[in-house]
């Protein structure tokens, strides 16, 4: 990957917890086929439970599909500079509208977080960034998100838990490796990636890492 020294596995900084720099994954459940998508930013999420107190909640790796990127950005972006690309907002948008497979993984940091409390998080930024994007949209599809975060579902330390957008729009989710729910809705996938490379991302500084890289996989199509 370019600028970055990464290895077999990429370590997120701030808590130590190691990415595998691509990720082999079945999708599209009637036609089911092998893709691979590499590691293209890390970065983690933090909640202040006190005023002096702030605990790393999980760390995260973006992964896109290097074929899709090439199809769907590489007319229009190819010839412009690495350098330019992560201050180009248009750039993020089109990353967010295009149908492009891309997946987010979590892996949980700290002991003793609920299930109910990491549906609540996301149901929240989720709504708001619909909300921006198409005030007129179907919400069922954020309730049929939520629904697939039950009670029982322990998150002990290290847990992964992985979303994946496929190109037609399905955001699947899964936890510790098994599914546990998917919903096809393209705008809850982009508001739901919105919150790692669109508008007050939860890192500034992967959201600009996602874009130099993905910018440099463009360069190599």
């Amino acid at each position: 990957m370019p600028n970055l020294n990464w290895g077999r596995d990429a370590t997120e900084p701030k808590t130590g917890i190691k990415f595998p720099t691509s990720l082999d994954s079945w999708l599209v459940r009637d036609n089911p086929y092998l893709t691979t998508e590499v590691l293209v930013g890390i970065g983690s999420r933090s909640m202040r439970i006190i005023k002096i107190k702030t605990l790393k909640v999980y760390a995260f790796g973006l992964y896109v599909h290097p074929d899709s990127v090439c199809e769907k950005l590489g007319p229009k972006y190819a010839s412009v500079p690495v350098s330019e690309l992560k201050n180009r907002s248009e750039f993020y948008e089109d990353l967010l509208r295009e149908d492009i497979h891309m997946s987010v993984r979590l892996v949980v940091n700290i002991n003793g977080l609920k299930i109910n409390t990491v549906r609540d998080a996301f149901e929240k930024s989720i709504r708001n960034r619909l909300e921006k994007m198409n005030p007129s949209t179907d919400y069922n599809c954020l309730q049929a998100f939520g629904s697939y975060f039950k009670q029982d579902i322990p998150l002990p330390v290290g847990t992964t838990i992985n979303f994946r957008q496929t190109a037609d729009g399905e955001l699947i989710t899964e936890i510790g490796g098994k599914l546990i729910g998917a919903v096809h809705s393209k705008d809850l996938c982009r508001a739901f990636f919105d919150m790692y490379i669109g508008d007050v991302p939860v890192s500034v500084q992967a959201k600009e890492e996602i874009a130099q890289n993905v910018a440099g996989l463009i360069r190599r199509c």
